[in-house]
Order: C-alpha cells, then structure tokens, then sequence
C-alpha cells in the first residue's frame, strides 16, 4: 500500500511542480506542446518496447484490443444522448469526454512502477483505443452533429494513424507477436534512459496543458460530464468485474482503464470544432485528479 501511495504522491507532485512552474512564469502552457512531442516520439514508444517484448498473442490481447474500439464507439454514441438538449458544440463535448483514454501518457506511467504485468494489457487495449482517438471519433462527431461528409476517411485515418509513434509501436510488437519474435534485450538497452523518463515527462507535459479558468455559466456542463463521466466508469466496472469471466489481472487492468483520465487529443480536437479552450481544458484538467484518486483506491483495493 505503501508504494501505490508513494506513486500517486509522486504524480501529484510532478503535476504540482508543473503547474508552480507555469505560475512563476518560468514555463507557459505553450512549452507544454515541445514536451509532448518528447513523450510521443522518444519516452513513450521506448516504454511500449520495453513493456510489450517478449509478450506471446493470445486471443485476450485481441478481445482487449476490440474491446478498446467498441468501449469509445459505446461511449461515443451514449455521450450524443446525453448531450442531445445541448447545442452541437456542447453535444460534441459530450461525445469526447465521455469516450477516450489517456493510458498512454497516464495509466501507464501510473502502474510501471507497481504493476508491470499489467502493461502489456494496457498496451493491447491502447492500441484500440488509440484507433479511436486519433481520429475516428472526431470524424463521427462531425459526421453525426455536423453532417459532414468524410471523403477518403479511412486513407485519412489510416494517415494520421501512421504518423502517431506510440500507434507504429504499437503495429511492430503486435506483428512481432503474431511471428513469435522478440527484441533481443540488450538491443533495448540503449532505450530504457527514455523509458525511465516516460513518467516524469508524460505528467509533467499534463500539468503544463492544464487550465482552471472558469467560464461564465459553465459550471453546470462541466460538472455533468463529470459525473456522467465516472458514473459510466463505475458501470462498467461492475459489468466487467462481476459478469465478465475474464481472469483476474484483465479485470484489474480494466478498471484502472475505466478509471483513467480523459484524452488530451480530444480535448484539441473539442476545441478545433469550436468548444470554449477553458472549458475543454478544465474538464480535463479536472478529470486527471479524479481519476488519481480512483485509480489509487482500485489499486488498494483489489
């Protein structure tokens, strides 16, 4: 119990030194975008390597990986009925927020130094989930509320999929597994400096992006996807733990994904389809210490 405390403390503190940083005036929400790219393109892919060689396919990392494609289509579609009373643009919040996870930049740096064994699983559900948010559920959000026709969507998603690493990664392991193979471990060597960085950049590029600037008469959207948010969390939760005989550890797995922050993809992509930045901004921002505390429980818990 000890060391899940000492690691959620130690997210705390690097989201706390971040956002210190950023009100001293050292660092702006803008240098945010720079470490973001060294966690997409060095530290993450390093740790998906590392995390996901030597792992044998089985017909679990292929249910999660569905699993992780048709949980976002779900809460995407649940999101554009929750939302229906709203206007397209807080309806397309809706559809963001409700689907979509950070694993990469938050679930993973949050169980590698506790729980390795799970990152695998949390790699193969990723790899579906990332299908979604790079892309595919911003599409459907302007395909449904905006009726825009997506000429050549699936060349434009396969695009845009292909220039994510972590995705890439994700496809090199994947067919290495299929094959059999693995990465000689002193080839990776070399790469486990960026991997052991992975935890410290990824919640640092998080305090960096996030805002608690309140707009006017927003609250009431904000607090409602909130709580539709974590309440269809826990839901799932309880469907896949008490009614889904998957083993134990795939059970665990899932509930610390259920429970993981939102997208930071989506909340850029919220705002390009013309949501307020606070108010984009804040809900995530909200959401990442929600879910560090529920996360930590499950984890204590089970």
């Amino acid at each position: 119990m000890l060391t899940i405390f000492l690691n959620a403390f130690s997210i705390l503190l690097i989201l706390l030194l971040a956002l210190l940083l950023k009100k001293l005036g050292l660092l702006a929400q803008k240098d945010g975008a720079l470490v973001s790219k060294l966690v997409v393109y060095l530290t993450l892919p390093a740790t998906i390597l590392i995390g996901v060689n030597h792992t044998k396919l089985s017909s679990t990392f292929l249910v999660l990986m569905c699993l992780g494609i048709c949980t976002n289509l779900f809460l995407v579609f649940l999101g554009k009925i929750l939302g229906r009373k709203q206007d397209p643009v807080a309806q397309g919040l809706y559809m963001f927020d409700l689907s979509g996870y950070n694993i990469g930049n938050f679930s993973i740096p949050f169980v590698s130094s506790f729980f390795p064994a799970a990152i695998p699983y949390l790699a193969m559900f990723d790899m579906g989930n990332s299908f979604m948010v790079t892309g595919t559920t911003q599409a459907i959000v302007e395909r449904s509320l905006w009726k825009k026709k997506q000429r050549g969507l699936g060349g434009a998603l396969f695009n845009t999929l292909l220039k994510n690493p972590p995705f890439v990664v994700y496809l090199l392991m994947f067919g290495l597994a299929i094959l059999g193979w693995s990465i000689p471990e002193q080839w990776l060597i070399p790469l486990r400096p960026l991997s052991n960085a992975n935890t410290l950049l990824s919640v640092f590029t998080i305090g960096l992006f996030m805002e608690f600037r309140l707009p006017q008469g927003q609250l009431k959207l904000i607090l409602s996807i909130l709580w539709w948010r974590y309440l269809l969390a826990i839901i799932l939760a309880i469907f896949f733990y008490f009614l889904v005989p998957f083993p134990a550890l795939i059970k665990e797995v899932l509930l610390l994904i259920f429970f993981c922050p939102m997208s930071f993809l989506h909340m850029i992509q919220a705002v390009e389809l013309g949501n307020d930045r606070a108010v984009a901004g804040l809900v995530i921002s909200l959401s990442m210490f929600v879910s560090l505390v529920l996360m930590s429980l499950v984890v204590i818990i089970l």
